[in-house]
């Protein structure tokens, strides 16, 4: 998750499909994009430096970002997921 999505933003709903068990000793990778809106053109894979998602500037009051989770060794895929977030209220 972009550092700056969780420094101004609270978790509004997360929505989790679990595909397979992950074991003890599996090696894993935790893959986050951003979540294509209407406007936007369709993304075919989770992308971003090291796994991590950039937020657009248009998506800054509720963005919504895709989660991978898959064994390193094969990419079999452990777990799909997609977080809506909301600005944290002010103080």
């Amino acid at each position: 998750m972009p550092q700056e999505t969780i420094d101004t933003h609270e978790l509004a709903s997360i929505t989790l499909d679990y595909r397979r068990e992950c074991l003890q000793d599996d090696v894993v990778d935790s893959l986050t994009s951003i979540e294509p809106t209407d406007s936007a053109e369709t993304v075919s894979e989770l992308n971003g430096t090291n796994g991590s998602a950039v937020a657009r500037k248009d998506d800054a009051d509720c963005p919504m970002f895709l989660h991978l989770l898959r064994v390193s060794c094969d990419g079999q895929k452990i777990n799909r997921g997609r977080t809506e977030w909301r600005k944290k209220p002010a103080r």
